[in-house]
C-alpha cells in the first residue's frame, strides 16, 4: 500500500470512529420516533468524509483499512494473507476489527 492510500485510510478510521461516537450517543438516549432520521445525517457525514478522502463506498475504505491491518500483522498484501495466514493470524485479524 502506498503511503497516500495508508493516511487516507487512517484519516477514514477517524471519521468512523466520530461515526461510532455520534451513534452511539444518539441512541443513549431514550428510543423516540425521530432517532431513524436522526441517524440518516450521521452516516452522510461519514460517507461524505470518506468520499472526501476518495473512497467511493464503505467497502472500498473497509477494504484499504484490512490492508493496512494485514500489513501491521507481518504480511506484503491479502492475497499473502490468505495464502499463509494461521488460525492464529485470523484471529488477530478479526480483534483488530472490533
Amino acid at each position: 500500500m502506498d503511503e497516500e492510500k495508508r493516511l487516507r485510510a487512517l484519516s477514514g478510521r477517524q471519521a468512523v470512529e466520530a461515526y461510532r461516537l455520534a451513534h452511539r450517543t444518539l441512541y443513549a438516549q431514550p428510543w423516540h420516533r425521530g432517532i431513524p432520521d436522526e441517524h440518516t445525517p450521521l452516516l452522510n457525514t461519514l460517507l461524505n468524509e470518506l468520499k472526501q478522502l476518495g473512497f467511493d463506498s464503505l467497502e472500498g475504505f473497509f477494504d484499504a483499512s484490512e490492508e493496512i491491518n494485514i500489513q501491521e500483522l507481518g504480511f506484503t498484501s491479502k492475497a499473502d494473507f490468505d495464502a499463509r495466514a494461521t488460525e492464529a493470524d485470523r484471529v488477530l485479524l478479526e480483534e483488530k476489527w472490533k
